[in-house]
């Protein structure tokens, strides 16, 4: 597991505290901030790996430290924790740059899960500025602690086409885009089944059983892959049954855009420029463009 300095910018000391406890247990470094202002000020000196801010503070509110560390570092990773009532303004921190989101209140389980996320993105030191077109199919199974192996494979030359910034994003969408392949699609784990058991605390037994379940262990999610100058283009293809993918499309996000179930097609929408969806619901194409290219055309569509 990558270790990592995280700057935690939270008003609520008690809130503060838990999570610099919780985060130090996992063996990660953590400077804390008690408002937005302070926040910025200790963000320019220390140069944190990742910032962790609440986005409802008295003062300088979240929205404007997140506006004001893209400023500074444009390749800076930085995740809002948000509660109920503030859906819109998380939307727009997450088009703003934020590079993912927290839901109070969430659990430990969750916050390791998004910091390691983006603690693994950074885990890929390898020179690709040569590459200019790659091709590549990965074939897997539905191991979901080893999705991230799998993403810093297909995201290891993305910088030649849309830079840093942007290929951080696309690894957290092509991340849960396989993720929901493997849990909804092969493993056939159904939205309401997944809500249930993440309410109960009990998704890592419901995942450990379909995973050993002989009518779903054989099945395998497919990723092809093609950069060309401008574009990157990813089909995942599961084995599963397929699933009303229009529904979520057609989705009132401003009811609860930011639930544990459909996050992954909404990570994808805000983060990548195209996404489009067979009519069975078991394969997806995602693209996303570069500098020059159609990066603000947003498009779902069967295909």
């Amino acid at each position: 597991m990558v270790k990592t300095r995280v700057l935690v910018i939270e008003d609520e000391s008690a809130l503060r505290s838990m999570l610099a406890d919780g985060l130090e247990q996992r063996g990660h470094q953590v400077i804390l901030a008690h408002n937005g202002t302070d926040g910025l000020e200790i963000f320019k000196k220390e140069k944190p790996d990742i910032v962790l801010t609440d986005l409802c503070m008295p003062g300088k509110r979240g929205i404007e430290v997140l506006h004001h560390i893209k400023t500074i570092q444009p390749e800076a990773k930085v995740v809002i924790m948000t509660g109920y009532g503030s859906e819109e303004t998380a939307i727009e921190a997450l088009r703003g740059g934020a590079i993912n989101y927290l839901k109070k209140p969430f659990t430990f389980r969750d916050l390791y899960k998004v910091i390691e996320k983006i603690a693994n993105l950074k885990n890929r030191e390898v020179n690709t500025e040569c590459v200019r077109e790659e091709t590549k199919r990965v074939v897997m199974g539905n191991e979901i602690d080893r999705v991230w192996s799998v993403v810093n494979q297909l995201i290891i030359c993305a910088e030649n086409v849309c830079g840093p910034e942007k290929t951080q994003e696309l690894g957290l969408g092509l991340y849960e885009i396989i993720v929901n392949a493997i849990e909804h699609g092969n493993l056939a784990i159904t939205f309401e089944e997944k809500y249930t058991a993440i309410k109960h605390n009990t998704y890592e037994a419901l995942l450990r059983e379909r995973v050993s379940d002989p009518a779903y262990a054989t099945r395998r999610v497919t990723i092809d892959y093609r950069m060309i100058p401008g574009e990157l283009h990813y089909t995942v293809t599961d084995e599963g049954d397929g699933f009303d993918w229009q529904s979520l499309v057609d989705a009132d996000l401003s009811r609860d855009p930011l639930a544990p179930c459909g996050r992954g097609l909404f990570l994808a929408r805000i983060y990548l420029g195209r996404i489009e969806f067979n009519k069975k619901g078991n394969e997806v194409h995602l693209v996303t463009y570069g500098k020059g290219g159609q990066e603000n055309h947003e498009h779902t569509a069967k295909r």
